[in-house]
């Protein structure tokens, strides 16, 4: 979906599919239609063909909005990629107010984001994305793969779902208000198709399809992706509908700078430009009206400037008035055409009495029809419906899921198309971790996680993790449910640990150590809803600390302990990389029947909480407090708390502040500068950070109460959330930081 002519031109194409698909989220629709009546003979048939252009193509909207006022009748619509999603929204009975009014009320980070929010996604998963806060899923399904798109197109799909709804049983696109067709490129033969009946959201969604930036749509054999590759401007289609004047909207970005190519992504796009420049060439010449509307002030990705985009085409339709008006009609016509056209439009939807569960076979198929049976028999409550595909989508399986109505045997029922992720399972997350906030302490790490489905059973997991850095572990756990409609499961597991610690007197670094902790275990469990879980557990460990480099000043030791685990765990933010609104609350109990140089066993509790709260609409309030207690026990040395490294007591050496018994309270302020990339959901923030905190029974030299203040910046990235900044605190302790990786 592009006009590939802008400047920044790969950036913008890609945006431009994006917008389409939300633009095509759109408004109501219709009810049974009429017969249509041959166009009058005292006037031309008039064809309307909209250009694809990302967020551009709002002007296509300002166009329509004065051929309403002046009445110019439309009898043929025709686009590609935006031009289609605003030609199938005007051809299915929205006004321009209505289709304004809609756009101007799109979240267009989530919905171009492409990711599901948080709060949708299963418990399971929230965990993944809190071990690996960011966008790199693999499936090994058939070799390590990336999926086909950087978004699957389930946001968008959903909106367009909804929209149309009303048109499940089109026979025709002819049979819309006003005729449609909209272009896309099927990707197995390399040509142009025309939908001119079927699913009109499928449609829709084909049209706008970018490859490799959203997931291509399969139809059996057919696999449909952005059609400006082939046919931006298809005045040629709007011709074989029928069209004796073609008016045709033209997004004119301005000439070519040649700065867009000191760059990679420049030059390709440029390549890009010239491929879909040449395909429009034609349709240019052979419209009879070719309004070229000026938005060379703005870029495909300018989304949230609607409201300014859409007068662009207002104005030059204006400008074309003397050759427009030829067309127009005197108010009794008009008003015959209007009823006509609104006889056609359709907004009631069926109850259904069935359901249908389209590509999915067995159990799985059953599990998915049995979230739905509660559907039947009722109005069709499409906010229900939704959130019931939205949590479904949050297990991780499907790509996608659409919906629509259907007719079986005289009875209308819910069609259900999930649509299975065709690279996975197995799934892999992969991670890279780094942080700094000393020259000589650099920790640099990389972890992975495969997941494996269904491996002992229905929504049975195996997970096994591996990292390395100051962290090298291995790690397996199976995850099992003891009833399908329960939350109860077991979970027993494996691992090997080795983890990397310094040794202070104050400043000073006096030796590092690694501890080894390894053994097996298993936990029973309770998944108290999608954002929380309670676990116990028992383990059996080798448990050791080992010298590797300086002087003796901490004693060593190797245990091997039965352990006992209480954990609870709630993930109620809203997203992970940096949480707006929300709360985490983490806390764990363990008991080893082995104490570290002494007789007896000891109790360990650790429990962290943060809360999110949105000031503005760009800034954002933290707080978080974390403490840990051994319950009286003493002298535990490294197997004690430590404080300080980065967001953990920053102007502190990592691990420079050692004790039984912690505590750490930080509050925060964090504004966003700007969006980096919308299409991405990309941000950087500047803000400050108070910690204070405190260790008991440290080494002698601790602070009493140890704190600093910061400032520092964010960015959220495609990788996960950077960050960097300068601490100063007590005692004369100053460092710089920065990071990658979880911050919360």
């Amino acid at each position: 979906m592009n006009s590939f002519r802008l400047r920044n031109a790969f950036g913008r194409w890609t945006t431009r599919v994006v917008v389409a698909a939300l633009l095509g989220a759109g408004v109501g629709v219709l009810d049974a239609g009429a017969q249509r009546p041959a166009t009058p003979p005292d006037r031309p048939r008039i064809g309307l063909v909209l250009e694809g252009g990302g967020a551009l193509g709002f002007a296509h909207i300002g166009v329509i909005e004065w051929m309403e006022q002046h009445h110019i009748p439309v009898d043929d619509v025709a686009g590609t990629s935006m031009g289609g999603l605003v030609g199938g929204l005007y051809a299915a009975g929205n006004s321009p107010g209505e289709i304004q009014k809609f756009v101007g009320g799109i979240d267009w980070s989530n919905v171009l984001s492409g990711q599901i929010q948080f709060k949708e996604v299963s418990y399971r998963r929230k965990e993944d994305s809190l071990a690996y806060p960011n966008r790199l899923t693999f499936g090994l399904k058939h070799g390590l793969s990336l999926p086909n798109g950087l978004n699957s197109g389930a946001a968008v799909g959903m909106l367009l779902d909804r929209t149309m709804l009303p048109y499940f049983n089109l026979k025709s696109f002819d049979d819309l208000p006003i005729r449609f067709r909209c272009v896309a490129t099927d990707m197995t033969s390399g040509t142009a198709h025309v939908f001119e009946d079927g699913s009109l959201a499928q449609a829709l969604r084909s049209t706008m399809s970018i490859p490799g930036v959203f997931a291509p749509v399969t139809h059996g054999t057919q696999v449909f992706s952005d059609g400006a590759a082939v046919d931006n401007l298809p005045v040629d289609v709007a011709r074989k509908m029928g069209a004796q004047v073609v008016i045709a909207v033209y997004l004119d970005t301005g000439p070519f700078d040649p700065k867009d190519l000191n760059s990679l992504l420049g030059v390709a796009g440029r390549n890009v430009s010239i491929m879909v420049a040449n395909n429009e060439r034609e349709s240019m010449k052979n419209a009879d009206i070719l309004l070229k509307a000026d938005v060379s002030k703005f870029s495909a990705t300018d989304f949230g400037d609607s409201a300014t985009i859409i007068p662009q085409g207002y104005k030059v339709a204006e400008a074309h008035a003397a050759e427009l008006e030829k067309y127009a009609l005197n108010d009794a016509d008009w008003k015959a055409y209007v009823a006509d056209r609104d006889a056609r439009r359709r907004t009631e939807v069926p109850v259904p009495q069935f359901i249908d569960i389209y590509g999915l076979q067995g159990s799985q198929q059953t599990e998915v029809a049995d979230e739905f049976t509660k559907y039947v028999g009722k109005p069709v409550d499409l906010k229900a419906v939704e959130n019931t595909i939205d949590g479904l989508q949050g297990t991780g399986t499907y790509s996608s899921i659409s919906y629509n109505m259907i007719e079986k045997d005289g009875k209308t029922g819910l069609l259900i198309r999930p649509r299975l992720k065709n690279y996975g399972p197995p799934f892999l997350n992969v991670g890279l971790t780094m942080s700094s906030n000393d020259a000589n302490n650099f920790n640099l790490g990389m972890g992975a996680r495969v997941t494996f489905m269904d491996v002992a059973g229905p929504r049975s997991e195996l997970r096994v993790d591996g990292s390395m850095g100051q962290v090298a572990s291995l790690r397996g756990e199976l995850y099992k449910k003891l009833a399908a409609d329960k939350g109860y499961f077991v979970a027993p597991r494996a691992y090997l640990t080795h983890t990397t610690s310094a040794y202070f007197n104050g400043t000073n670094q006096l030796a590092q150590y690694t501890e080894r902790q390894n053994g097996f275990g298993v936990d029973l469990g309770y998944q108290i809803s999608p954002r929380a879980e309670v676990r116990v557990g028992e383990d059996y460990q080798w448990y050791s600390q080992v010298r590797t480099i300086g002087v003796p000043v901490a004693q060593t030791f190797s245990l091997t302990p039965w352990v006992t685990s209480l954990g609870f765990q709630y993930l109620g933010q809203e997203e992970v990389q940096l949480p707006t609104r929300g709360s985490i609350v983490q806390s764990s109990l363990q008991h080893y029947t082995q104490r570290p140089n002494a007789d007896g066993g000891f109790t360990q509790m650790d429990t962290y909480l943060a809360h999110f709260i949105p000031l503005a609409q760009r800034s954002i309030f933290f707080g978080t407090a974390r403490g840990g207690t051994s319950f009286k026990a003493e002298g535990l040395g490294l197997a004690g708390f430590a404080l300080g490294g980065p967001l953990r007591l920053s102007a502190y050496s990592r691990g420079e502040l050692l004790g039984d018994d912690y505590f750490l309270a930080q509050a925060g302020y964090l504004f966003r500068l700007t969006k980096v990339d919308l299409f991405l959901g990309q941000s950087m923030y500047a803000g400050g950070l108070y910690e204070i905190g405190k260790v008991w029974n440290g080494a002698a030299g601790t602070p009493s109460l140890p704190n600093d203040v910061s400032a520092l910046v964010v960015m959220k990235t495609l990788v996960g959330p950077v960050y960097g900044g300068v601490s100063i605190g007590d005692s004369d302790h100053r460092k710089w930081f920065f990071g990658l990786g979880r911050i919360f």
